[in-house]
């Protein structure tokens, strides 16, 4: 995701939870244990940067739990160039769906790759190389394959799409029109029924996370948001914020462009972002929980 530091800082944080025992809610299927354990496999492939063998790997890995879990797997492949590398590179979206076959689904996402470069890095030596990602593309991913698993074992009561977007991180600072690539990509080939609502998760298990609804979804979305923002009060959920943020750019921003419901849950202000300190070491299983519980809840809730 580009640099919220490089987008407008609306003021103000309000009402962060504490860390401590989430409250029984319609969701819990969802195993914390589980979704930390995706996110040390996606790391232990190395950076996921496309063209590379991590990249190879993790798609792999991620359409296999996603068949294993009983998904209706299908991939969205493209070859995409960009002026931030060298030679064109192949992305593929991820797509898994879970419920009814009828029905506007609830599509929820995340994207897969890793940053190729680390501009953020410390070290001006390591800005050039791939980063592992830790929590900048496989959290959220982690928790999305751990709700494959609870949905496959007890399947949602509404059609429910999960999409794995690829070349979310390929932009360079500024051009915010060279993020979000794979999200681009399903939306023109998006076909009715449209979502319900498009759900974003990313950055989500940091150590020090700030949780929070991204601002422009706030602006024009604002029942949604409020929504979210009372389901994690009600849940407990660690280092949840209903305050105001930045406008980010994400993968929720194309369909949000396009006029359809979108929202995204993102921790903005994590210290280690699109440095060689993004690892497992900086990642918590507690707050991953709680994002997780906060996606499965709007899922079995019975809230659309």
């Amino acid at each position: 995701m580009p640099n919220p530091r490089c987008i407008l800082l609306v003021a103000g944080l309000m009402l962060i939870t504490q860390a401590g025992p989430l409250a029984p809610s319609a969701a819990g299927g969802l195993s914390a244990e589980k979704a930390f354990g995706h996110l040390t496999a996606q790391c232990e492939f190395g950076p996921r940067n496309p063209g590379s063998p991590g990249h190879r790997a993790c798609r792999a890995y991620i359409r296999e739990t996603l068949e294993r879990a009983g998904g209706r797997v299908h991939l969205q492949e493209f070859r995409h160039s960009t002026p931030a590398l060298p030679e064109p590179v192949d992305l593929t979206n991820i797509v898994a769906e879970f419920g009814p076959r009828q029905g506007a689904p609830l599509m929820l996402g995340a994207h897969w790759d890793t940053r190729p470069w680390a501009e953020e890095d410390p070290d001006p030596g390591l800005r050039q190389k791939p980063i592992l990602g830790a929590n900048d593309g496989a959290s959220g991913v982690a928790l999305l394959l751990a709700l494959a698993e609870s949905l496959g074992e007890d399947p949602p009561p509404i059609p429910v799409r999960l999409v794995f977007f690829d070349g979310e991180d390929l932009g360079r600072p500024g051009f915010r029109e060279e993020y979000a690539v794979g999200a681009q990509y399903h939306l023109a080939h998006l076909a009715a029924p449209f979502p319900r609502l498009v759900l974003v998760v990313d950055m989500v298990a940091s150590e020090s996370m700030v949780l929070s609804v991204e601002e422009a979804c706030r602006v024009y979305f604002t029942e949604l948001a409020q929504l979210v923002d009372q389901l994690a009060l009600s849940l407990g959920v660690p280092g949840y914020s209903s305050g105001m943020g930045p406008f980010v750019v994400d993968d929720h921003t194309p369909f949000l462009e396009a006029g359809l419901p979108a929202l995204l849950l993102i921790d903005f202000r994590d210290p280690v972002w699109h440095t060689h300190q993004d690892t497992p070491a900086h990642c918590s299983p507690v707050t991953l929980e709680g994002a997780g519980r906060l996606v499965e809840e709007l899922v079995r809730g019975g809230h659309f």
